[in-house]
């Protein structure tokens, strides 16, 4: 079942994010086809990272609990406040190409 994971970061984490920021990325990397999509979560003027969201393919809610709790980031203590949502797909607009999309790859 899919979840959509929603992280909020604590404030003045730009320095912590900085030194996690590539085991932040090869963790998510090894999730594999599993993460279906992540990304950071933005303040209004789009240029400060507040947190971040992914969804993510999993057996079940535990599992998509420890995805975050393991996550480099949480481990950092930069998480502030976290949402684990099931997700349906209802509607699809677009294209995506699993095998051309990896985190870390921007």
């Amino acid at each position: 079942m899919p979840f959509l994971i929603i992280a909020h970061d604590h404030d003045g984490m730009d320095e912590a994010r900085e030194q996690v920021r590539q085991a932040h990325r090869d963790y998510l990397a090894s999730y594999g086809r599993k993460l279906l999509s992540s990304g950071a979560l933005l303040d209004e003027t789009g240029q400060q990272i507040i947190g971040g969201a992914s969804l993510i393919d999993t057996e079940d809610r535990q599992e998509a609990i420890r995805f975050e709790a393991d996550d480099p980031y949480a481990k950092a203590g930069i998480r502030a406040q976290v949402q684990i949502i099931p997700w349906r797909l209802r509607w699809w607009v677009g294209q995506f190409d699993p095998a051309g999309h990896h985190p870390g790859s921007d």
